[in-house]
């Protein structure tokens, strides 16, 4: 039985402590930890830039993949050795955490070297920098044997109109890739085996209240503008009510968290609201399960799933979020209500006007502050919650049971891993025609008038006397940082003694026996360091 082989360019590291709590590295790394966890592959391989980077691999991941035993299936690579390596392994797949970084390349590569299908995950969609790397699918590399895996059908969605314009606009078919939708996951055991009381004492809150927790990034840019929110609960709040509203998560903008600071004191609702930043894990995971119900009025474009909602399940939260993106995928109305959601359709933001010009941060504070979630309906769905606790166990539970049959990492991998497999099983060969990438640049062409000359294959080298007296001291020429993952120090010699008397470099390159191009670089690394000289 053959080898199923999972491999990647990514290394899934943990999001760094500004990223902790939210983000694309967070959904990444949960992603890594549950397919080493729960998949069944023989091995997975990944292909690293350089030595620093194995080593922060190596530390980073090492002991949790010692804990779950799946160190020995686990092999590292120096990306020059793909195309090498791409043809020793029959891969089962190449996957990637993003279908912006290398996605289009790495099926590029393959077209010229191996026969495996490439997948990637999708996150955020709607900055404009991005059209640049789905521009590329239009000129090939991507086949109908590869596949985009979208988080939500309104991801989905999004992309089939990205195409959709820019085939218009190019006059170009749209790539035949594959679009297939797969939610994120999450592992829901971290929220079992905590009570709410528990959690309550802990964080320092009163047992009596109901409290409705928003958990989030605070940026009114690219997450959500929690002030609509504010308004809804100072509209059903009265002085000495057993309510609070906590709003809690990562700082990304610092000012945007004053000014809530602001505005709650200005709405007269203080002593009913609890702002929380920088919130560790531990804490994190009890605020979840110290409150009775999850709100979170998304009206950002950026957003394409809403992994917080997950969470919110997986603590047996009842939802109440805007109707907007990713989230009618998940708030289904057994488990939530969703706040109607509206927009307009702005010239002034289009291709030919100013949207171009702006800066990707104001286009997206601009584009947000445009839509608008119904605060008149957030208040109601809110005031029911706040006055049926037992509402919000009875959908707690619905809510629960949701997350386990669909969202469960348990679930998700193994999905992931019957897409993976039938994509393998049907993936032809005969269905790439690649030239390369034409939005990558052909350096030896564009630059070649830089030089004096292109050394042809046909032209001779000798050894020099440096050389000569490198190898009767046995000494090895120094080499700049990760310069060893092409010049083997045991090739270097061979070619010195090779070229006693003068060779082309085409008769090198074939006694050598190694990869034709990693010997042919040596070559001309030699002739830069003095080893070898042009007859």
């Amino acid at each position: 039985m053959k080898k199923r082989i999972w491999a990647s360019l990514d290394d899934y590291l943990p999001p760094s402590s500004e990223s902790q709590l939210v983000g694309r590295s967070f959904a990444n790394y949960n992603f890594f930890r549950a397919l080493l966890t729960y998949a069944h592959f023989d091995e997975y391989h990944f292909f690293l830039q350089n030595r620093s980077h194995k080593k922060l691999f190596e530390e980073k991941h090492g002991p949790f993949l010692k804990t779950v035993g799946a160190d020995t299936r686990i092999k590292l690579f120096y990306r020059t050795e793909m195309p090498k390596t791409v043809q020793q392994y029959d891969y089962t797949v190449f996957h990637q955490g993003d279908h912006i970084r290398y996605f289009n390349s790495l099926c590029h590569f393959r077209n010229q070297f191996g026969s495996f299908p490439v997948t990637a995950f999708i996150h955020s969609l709607s900055y404009p920098s991005l059209m640049f790397k789905h521009q590329e699918m239009l000129f090939g590399g991507v086949t109908s044997g590869d596949a985009i895996i979208c988080s939500s059908s309104s991801g989905k969605n999004v992309l089939l109109r990205y195409f959709e314009q820019l085939s218009h606009r190019l006059n170009l078919s749209p790539p035949p890739v594959t679009l297939e939708i797969i939610p994120f996951g999450l592992g829901g055991d971290a929220f079992d085996g905590l009570n709410r009381e528990q959690c309550r004492k802990q964080l320092g809150l009163a047992s009596h209240e109901v409290i409705a927790l928003c958990f989030g990034r605070f940026s009114e840019y690219d997450k959500m503008d929690m002030f609509p929110l504010l308004q809804a609960f100072q509209k059903i709040y009265r002085k000495g009510s057993p309510w609070r509203l906590i709003l809690a998560g990562a700082p990304h903008s610092p000012d945007y968290v004053r000014m809530l600071e602001l505005w709650v004191q200005a709405l007269g609702i203080a002593g009913a609201v609890t702002i929380k930043t920088r919130v560790p894990e531990s804490d994190k995971i009890a605020l979840y399960r110290a409150a009775n119900f999850f709100v979170s009025p998304s009206d950002n474009p950026q957003e394409t799933f809403g992994l917080s909602l997950l969470e919110a399940m997986a603590a047996a939260l009842p939802l109440i979020v805007s109707d907007f993106d990713g989230y009618r995928d998940l708030a289904t109305p057994d488990i939530a209500k969703r706040i109607p959601t509206s927009w307009g359709d702005l010239d002034v933001f289009k291709p030919t006007r100013i949207g171009p010009l702006l800066d990707e941060a104001l286009l997206h504070r601009y584009l947000a502050q445009s839509i608008s979630v119904d605060i008149g309906e957030l208040a109601a769905s809110m005031q029911e919650f706040f006055l049926q606790p037992g509402l919000c166990e009875e959908m707690g539970k619905a809510a629960r049971k949701r997350f386990d049959e669909h969202y469960d990492y348990r679930v998700v991998i193994d999905r992931l891993e019957t897409f993976w497999l039938k994509l393998k099983e049907t993936f032809s060969p005969e269905q790439i025609k690649d030239s390369g990438n034409p939005l990558f640049p052909d350096f030896f062409q564009a630059f070649s008038h830089y030089v004096t000359k292109i050394l042809s294959l046909k032209a001779e080298v000798k050894r020099t006397e440096f050389a000569e007296d490198l190898l009767k001291i046995g000494g090895n020429y120094p080499l700049f940082t990760d310069m060893d993952q092409i010049v083997d120090r045991a090739n270097v010699q061979r070619i010195i003694l090779l070229t006693a008397q003068p060779k082309n470099i085409e008769e090198v390159i074939n006694s050598i026996g190694d990869e034709p191009w990693k010997t042919h670089y040596q070559i001309l690394w030699m002739l830069k360091h003095g080893l070898v000289e042009i007859c």
